[in-house]
C-alpha cells in the first residue's frame, strides 16, 4: 500500500515523497475515506489532499539573501518597462511578500515608481490560502535575511504570535494553485523564482519541470534556484551565469530581445525589447564604472589638508552643470571619505546620490554602507555592504563590515571564510584606504581570529 501511494506520488508530483510521509498519507485514507481505491486516489492528489502532507513548506522573508542584493540592483533596468516576476512553489508566500516589499522600498526613493506584478503559485492548496491571508509565525523573521528587517518592517503588523502582512502589499500579487509537471497558463516573465524546491523533484522529471518554466520565461531572462541546487541545473535552454557569489541562469534559446540590456552586469544581453510610444517619459542614464585610482585616492586621504581642499572645492562646484561633465571619480570618493570622517552626513549624501546613478562598482554601494554604518544605521549598512561583496568578491572591506555585522556565528564563521577568500584576490589593491588605512594582513589576522572563536 506504502508502495502505491509513492508511486502515485512520483507520477502526479514528480518528487520521491518521504517514507514517514507515505504511512501519515496512508493512515489519513484509511481514516478518511476508508481505504485508497483507484477514485479516492485521484481525488487526494489533484484536490490537493496529498500535497498538504507530502510536500515540504519551509519558508521565511528574505531566505537567501544574497538574490534579494542583487535584485534590487536589477530594479533600476526595469523602470521603463516594469518587471513581470513569478515565483514557483513559493510554498506559504514569504518569497513573493519579501520581493514585494523590496520593490516597495526601492520605489519610495525612486524617481520614477516601478510598476510590478507577481504571480506566486504552489501545488498545496492549504499553503497557498496562508499565502493569501498573510498570517505566519514568530519564525518568519529570521536571521538569515535581517539586512532586510528594514524593508520588512513597514508592511508587517506585529500580531500575538507573529506578523500579519498589510494588505496594500497585496495588490500586485496573485497566489494561485498549480502544478509544475503541468504547463502554466501563457506568460511572459522577466524573471523566475525556483528556489529550494528544485532538489525534491526526481531527475527524470526535471527537463519537464524546467521546460515549463522556460516556456512562460521571456528570452535572456533569468532564473535563480536555491544556493545547493545550482549543480543540477541542466537544460538546453538555460546558461549559468555567476555575479559575485550570485548564481543564476539566463534563457538563451534564441536572440530576441526581452531581457533589458546590462541588467546584470554582464554584456551578452539582447536589445531592450521596443516598447510602446514613450513620448515625455525621461530617459534614466546608463550607468557607468567611474574611474578609480586607488593610489590617488590614497594619497590625498593621508593628506588631510589635501582632502578637505578637494571636499571644499567638489561641494563648492556642486551646483555648476559643467562639474558634472568631467567630473573626477578619485575626487568624489575622496571628498565622500573626508566628509564621513567629519560627520557631514548631509554633504557626504548627496555626493553619494549623484555617485549611485553614474557608478556601477563595487565602490560606491560600500560608502553609501559607510555613510549608514557610521551613523549607526547597522542593518540598511548591511545591505549595502552585502551588494558591494557581490559585485565584486576581491573587495574585502565590504566583507570585512559583514563580518562585523553579523550576529549569527555560523554566518559569521561562513563570511569570514569569504572574506578571507576576498582579501587574498584583493591583497595586491590598496583596498585599505576605504577602511582605516590598516594592513590587509592586519584584517587577516582578525578574521582568522574570529573564525576559528565560532
Amino acid at each position: 500500500m506504502i508502495a502505491a501511494l509513492g508511486k502515485t506520488a512520483e507520477e502526479k508530483f514528480g518528487i520521491k515523497a518521504d517514507h514517514d510521509d507515505l504511512k501519515k498519507l496512508h493512515f489519513y485514507l484509511k481514516d478518511t475515506y476508508g481505504g485508497q481505491d483507484l477514485r479516492v486516489l485521484e481525488k487526494v492528489f489533484s484536490s490537493g489532499e496529498a500535497a498538504g502532507i507530502l510536500t515540504v513548506n519551509e519558508t521565511y522573508f528574505f531566505r537567501e539573501p544574497a538574490h534579494f542584493a542583487f535584485l534590487l540592483d536589477l530594479l533600476p533596468s526595469y523602470e521603463k518597462t516594469g518587471i513581470h516576476i513569478c515565483c514557483a512553489a513559493v510554498a506559504a508566500g514569504c518569497e513573493a511578500y519579501s520581493i514585494a516589499m523590496l520593490i516597495e522600498s526601492y520605489n519610495k526613493n525612486a524617481s520614477f515608481p516601478l510598476a510590478y506584478h507577481i504571480d506566486a503559485f504552489d501545488l498545496n492548496p492549504a499553503v497557498i490560502e496562508t499565502a493569501r491571508k498573510g498570517v505566519y509565525g514568530e519564525r518568519a523573521l529570521r536571521e538569515d535575511g535581517s539586512c532586510f528587517r528594514y524593508m520588512a518592517d513597514p508592511c508587517l503588523e506585529k500580531i500575538e504570535g507573529g506578523y500579519r502582512v498589510h494588505s496594500s502589499l497585496k495588490k500586485n500579487i496573485n497566489f494561485f494553485v498549480h502544478n509544475l509537471m503541468d504547463p502554466l497558463p501563457s506568460k511572459e516573465y522577466d524573471l523566475v523564482f525556483f528556489r529550494n524546491a528544485f532538489i525534491y523533484f526526481l531527475p527524470r522529471y526535471r527537463q519537464r519541470i524546467l521546460s515549463n518554466l522556460s516556456a512562460v520565461l521571456k528570452n535572456n531572462g533569468l532564473i535563480f534556484l536555491g544556493v545547493s541546487e545550482t549543480a543540477g541545473m541542466q537544460h538546453a535552454d538555460f546558461t549559468e551565469k555567476i555575479r559575485g557569489d550570485v548564481f543564476y541562469f539566463q534563457k538563451t534559446v534564441s536572440q530576441s530581445a526581452g531581457f533589458p540590456a546590462d541588467a546584470a552586469g554582464t554584456a551578452d544581453y539582447a536589445a531592450e525589447t521596443p516598447q510602446p510610444d514613450t513620448i515625455n517619459q525621461p530617459v534614466k542614464q546608463q550607468k557607468c564604472e567611474l574611474r578609480f585610482d586607488l593610489s590617488a585616492i590614497s594619497d590625498c586621504i593621508s593628506n588631510e589638508e589635501k582632502a578637505e581642499e578637494i571636499a571644499r572645492r567638489i561641494q563648492q562646484t556642486w551646483n555648476d552643470t559643467s562639474f558634472l561633465d568631467d567630473v573626477d571619480g578619485n575626487e568624489l570618493v575622496v571628498s565622500v571619505l573626508h566628509l564621513l570622517k567629519q560627520g557631514d552626513f548631509s554633504g557626504a549624501g548627496n555626493l553619494l546620490d549623484y555617485m549611485e546613478t553614474q557608478d556601477d562598482s563595487a565602490i560606491t554601494p560600500f560608502l553609501r554602507g559607510e555613510y549608514f554604518f557610521l551613523q549607526n544605521l547597522f542593518t540598511e549598512a548591511e545591505l549595502y555592504y552585502r551588494i558591494s561583496f557581490i559585485k565584486n568578491s576581491a573587495f574585502w572591506p565590504a566583507g570585512y563590515r559583514l563580518c562585523s555585522l553579523s550576529s549569527a556565528d555560523e554566518v559569521k564563521k561562513l563570511r569570514a571564510e569569504k572574506t578571507l577568500e576576498g582579501l587574498n584576490r584583493g591583497r595586491d589593491f590598496q583596498y585599505e584606504v576605504f577602511i582605516g588605512g590598516f594592513s590587509p594582513d592586519y584584517y587577516s589576522g582578525t578574521l582568522l581570529k574570529q573564525k576559528v572563536s565560532v
